[in-house]
């Protein structure tokens, strides 16, 4: 058996249905909410998902579903087979988030089960994901990406300030994306939003004027982990954003997609970041966007989602007595989040520190806490 099959909702055993409906269920004046009442209709799909081909899994192998109740058939037995056949098919990456789905499921379907073991093999799949991944080659200081976001902008703005009969129309659209893409890589390394807050922005919704500052809003609705963000738009963004809004973004807007008929461009409505033709920009389009521009600067690839632990790894090395400000900037309701998620290990910063301090001891000598010995009488 390589593949992976998935049993559909209405094969599950009835038990295994309530338990699913119970974990999804509102508070109300009689019942608690569920474990999953908060996930986010993402989440719902991809833990059912994960539940079903579990239970697909298990019919596969000869189980008897009806025979068993639904959290006994979960046993480290049975856990270590099942992730024994992911490998098969699977990389490491995918297998440990195909399981930490799993167990997520698990933990919301019966709650009143113990799941240390299974949560224990969870943190053991992501060690061993996380070294594949590389991440730490890949990280670089936030100040680098700040830099590279304000050269694009500053290199883009100089084509667009050539008189319009100096520059071909195409050029001055290619600067208007360089000039938005700038903005961009420069907004994410000093304020890291999540990928699907930084796409959603719309002007006037999120993106705000209030008297003297430009601010960024974000209801708990539309976060990944509940907690609304209230912040200000960085004053060193504040002229660019303003050239933005006023020529580039309507020049994108306007600009006609090459071998397409011109015809009415779509409405990008109130969003903030638009493509050529009118387009709203989209999470491909961004991954585009930062692999063209930080495979140039760097040689290799910073993704969106990247540029968080740039920013808080950056945060670490260089002021780690405010390491919680990397938990705040982020969104992080707690800094152990932040610490095994985002802060990629560097212990040169730690050494030169160590360094620094030895020899600020040595440089001073002795305090005279020892008296010495007199000589004579």
């Amino acid at each position: 058996m390589t593949d992976h099959p998935a049993l559909a909702f209405d094969d599950w055993p009835e038990a295994d249905r309530t338990a699913w409906l119970v974990a999804l269920r509102s508070a109300d004046f009689l019942d608690e909410a569920g474990r999953g009442a908060e996930w986010r209709p993402a989440s719902r799909v991809a833990a059912r998902g994960a539940y079903a081909r579990w239970l697909g899994w298990l019919v596969a192998t000869g189980v008897a579903l009806e025979v068993e109740a639904p959290a006994d058939r979960i046993s480290p037995e049975r856990i270590r087979a099942y992730v024994a056949f992911l490998a098969k098919s699977r990389a490491t990456v995918t297998r440990a988030s195909y399981f930490g789905v799993l167990c997520m499921a698990a933990r919301a379907l019966f709650p009143n089960h113990e799941w240390r073991w299974l949560q224990a093999i969870q943190r053991s799949l992501r060690r061993v994901s996380s070294p594949s991944r590389g991440k730490e080659r890949r990280i670089v200081p936030a100040g680098q990406l700040r830099r590279l976001g304000l050269d694009l902008i500053e290199r883009a703005g100089e084509v667009l300030d050539s008189p319009p009969l100096g520059v071909p129309d195409r050029d001055r659209v290619a600067a208007g994306r360089d000039y938005r893409d700038g903005l961009i890589i420069a907004l994410l390394a000093s304020r890291p939003l999540r990928v699907r807050n930084l796409l959603g922005m719309e002007i006037g919704l999120h993106l705000r004027q209030l008297k003297s500052r430009i601010t960024l809003q974000f209801p708990g609705s539309e976060t990944k982990n509940h907690r609304a963000i209230h912040t200000v738009w960085p004053a060193f963004l504040e002229a660019p954003l303003a050239r933005y809004l006023s020529e580039v973004r309507p020049l994108l807007s306007l600009a006609r997609v090459p071998g397409k008929a011109p015809d009415s461009p779509p409405c990008p409505g109130n969003a903030l970041w638009v493509g050529q033709g009118g387009t709203v920009l989209t999470a491909g389009g961004l991954q585009r966007i930062f692999e063209r521009h930080t495979r140039r600067r760097f040689d290799h690839v910073v993704n969106p989602h990247l540029v968080r632990d740039c920013v808080a790894t950056t945060i670490s090395d260089l002021d780690p007595d405010h390491i919680r400000h990397a938990a705040q900037l982020l969104g992080h309701r707690a800094l152990a989040v932040t610490e095994r998620s985002y802060i990629a290990a560097n212990f040169q910063p730690a050494v030169d520190r160590h360094h620094r301090l030895i020899s600020a001891i040595r440089s001073e000598g002795p305090r005279g806490g020892r008296r010495r010995r007199r000589s004579g009488p």
